[in-house]
């Protein structure tokens, strides 16, 4: 099984996003929005709101004992969120920690082995295999 492993901290923990965790966490929409972030105070803002909601997802499928929780209970998610803000104290006090890479980390992982793997690389192949209505419109000219 492909996931990620990212260093917070002292700790090592498996990032992998599954069907459960990114569709009731609602980040599809989200990512799609953060795509076009720039580098005014207003992104960096909306950047750092997302990045823990969005690790939380990820950790749900190997570490569920220590940062699982009921989507329908706000109480359990903010007390799992303070876990992963906690993570993310970590990671940004180390010399490696960028909010930028950890987030493009993030969205790599999800698009490239979690299970939108299998979708994302179905609609790339099939957009390179499909005519474009030009060539259809020409071809069937001759």
């Amino acid at each position: 099984m492909i996931m990620k492993t990212i260093k917070f901290g002292n700790r090592e923990l498996n990032i992998k996003y599954g069907y459960k965790a990114t569709l009731r966490g609602g980040l599809l929409k989200k990512i799609i929005q953060m795509s076009d972030i720039g580098a005014d105070m207003e992104s960096v803002e909306r950047l750092l709101d997302f990045l823990p909601e969005m690790l939380l997802a990820g950790l749900q499928k190997f570490h569920a004992d220590e940062f699982g929780y009921d989507p329908d209970n706000e109480a359990q998610k903010a007390e799992k969120m303070n876990k992963v803000y906690d993570l993310l104290d970590d990671y940004f006090d180390s010399d490696c920690g960028d909010m930028q890479t950890l987030f493009a980390t993030l969205q790599k992982e999800m698009l490239d082995n979690g299970f939108l793997s299998k979708v994302v690389n179905r609609k790339t192949k099939k957009s390179k295999t499909e005519p474009t209505e030009i060539e259809e419109a020409g071809e069937s000219e001759n």
